[in-house]
């Protein structure tokens, strides 16, 4: 055998023994990054979760090859606040991204997720929603394209690019943009991210998705209501006046209807991104996280937003799949979007940079069902705080000034028996000892937050 036929096949092995075409345009032994992240996607909104209605292939696909996380919370249910959480690791009472200036303020002394990936030798991207304070670049991302930078608009953009313009339904654009960077040859490993601006209103699918679903045949929620029961300072902010009062069934329905089909088109978007990670080489050294700022209400409780504490808004989508995480399998261990943060430092060896206050779930993914929190704050604005835990939820809504309609109560669910959350069971002597503690569960946290708003009424 000569020389030259030796060394041919002992590149053969070599390569075989590193996982075949596991890298082809990935020098990387660290596992990539890759975030897809969607705007205002209800937890349940997936078919492979339990929604038999809608058709979310892609997503399933993730379901099926990585973890879902039925119980993942985030702490504030509106965008910027959020996204902070999620890029920072921190509460939005530590963020400071929150009432009243959002976008406007941000503690700066805080470590930033695309930063600490950046430091860690990563390269970092970032395309879509970029609504945070300040640019993508000042967050630590390298290459940034197609940047939409508030908090809503219409899908149908357009993107200057080399003196070119570029036009075209957001999701689409996006994804776009994505694939020309996984199509790179890539020297580090990376961090990138596709923020959405699907399924947020105005819930205007593209050409057949805009028909796919029949609104006389989507079902309406077992919580719907005409009216909210509650006046929680939100009666007549935006998202709210979408539709009138009292909620129509057949305007819910068809509101309903281009939900999906917002969701369904990105779901396809998300499938196009998948294949390219998959044509470069990447997929089998890649951790996929499909995420999203916050769920939606779109009928529940008779409201339209995102701006509550109950399921339908404070629970959001988090699957995640690649390298070492268990296939096919769901968890509802509760933990934060904004663990997400702690949790790919440690599994990518990165130190968790001390002003995180999040969780790593790690020990979640690699099998441990022991609880990361015993407790799951809700802080939103300055008209509401929450608490919940496994078995009940405390919710305190707050009078302010500024607004037309909110009182100072208290709202208390059992889960266990309540799970659609329609009951309040705040007068029944049955549950005040446990109602008296989650009180004072609420007020230490409060209190050790240095929560703007008083602890007690």
């Amino acid at each position: 055998m000569t020389k030259s036929i030796l060394l041919i096949l002992l590149t053969v092995f070599v390569f075989s023994a590193r996982g075949g075409d596991i890298n082809k345009r990935s020098k990387s032994a660290k596992p990539n990054i890759l975030l897809l992240f969607s705007d205002d996607h209800q937890s349940t909104a997936i078919n492979a979760l339990g929604n038999p209605y809608i058709k979310t292939p892609n997503i399933d696909k993730l379901v099926k090859q990585g973890m879902a996380f039925t119980n993942a919370f985030t702490e504030t249910p509106t965008c910027s606040p959020s996204r902070t959480a999620l890029l920072t690791g921190c509460g939005s009472l530590t963020h400071g991204t929150f009432y009243p200036k959002y976008a406007g303020s941000v503690n700066k002394n805080l470590k930033r997720w695309p930063q600490t990936m950046k430091e860690a030798g990563y390269e970092t991207f970032w395309t879509g929603k970029f609504n945070t304070h300040g640019k993508p670049q000042e967050w630590g991302v390298e290459e940034a394209s197609r940047i939409f930078p508030r908090g809503m608009g219409d899908h149908h953009m357009t993107f200057t690019e080399d003196g070119k313009k570029v036009s075209g339904f957001s999701s689409e654009l996006f994804a776009d943009a994505m694939i020309r960077f996984l199509n790179k040859q890539h020297d580090k490993p990376f961090f990138a991210t596709v923020a959405f601006t699907a399924p947020h209103d105005p819930r205007t699918p593209p050409g057949e998705y805009s028909t796919m679903y029949k609104p006389n045949e989507v079902p309406l929620p077992a919580n719907l209501l005409s009216h909210y029961n509650y006046n929680d300072g939100y009666e007549k902010i935006r998202d709210e006046m979408l539709i009138p009062y009292p909620r129509n069934l057949d305007t819910v329905r068809q509101e309903i209807a281009n939900y999906y089909g917002m969701i369904t088109h990105m779901d396809a978007q998300i499938g196009r991104i998948l294949e390219a990670l998959n044509q470069n080489g990447l997929d089998k050294n890649t951790i996929v996280i499909y995420a999203s700022d916050n769920g939606l209400s779109i009928g529940h409780h008779g409201l339209m937003g995102k701006f509550s504490f109950y399921k339908h808004s404070l629970l959001v989508p988090l699957i995640m799949r690649g390298p070492s995480i268990p296939q096919d399998k769901t968890t509802d261990i509760h933990v934060y979007l904004h663990d997400v943060f702690p949790t790919i430092c440690e599994m990518t060896g990165i130190e968790i940079p001390e002003t995180v206050e999040a969780k790593s779930f790690l020990s979640v993914l690699k099998g441990d069902t022991k609880p990361i929190h015993q407790y799951m704050f809700g802080s939103l604005s300055n008209l509401k705080r929450s608490v919940t835990t496994t078995d009940y939820k405390l919710i305190k809504h707050y009078h302010a000034e500024n607004t037309e309609n909110s009182t100072d109560e208290y709202l208390f669910f059992d889960l266990k028996n309540d799970p659609l959350e329609i009951i309040n069971q705040i007068d029944n002597p049955k549950f005040s000892a446990e109602i008296a503690r989650l009180k004072e569960v609420l007020k230490k946290r409060q209190i050790r937050k240095k929560d703007f708003l008083p602890a007690d009424y």
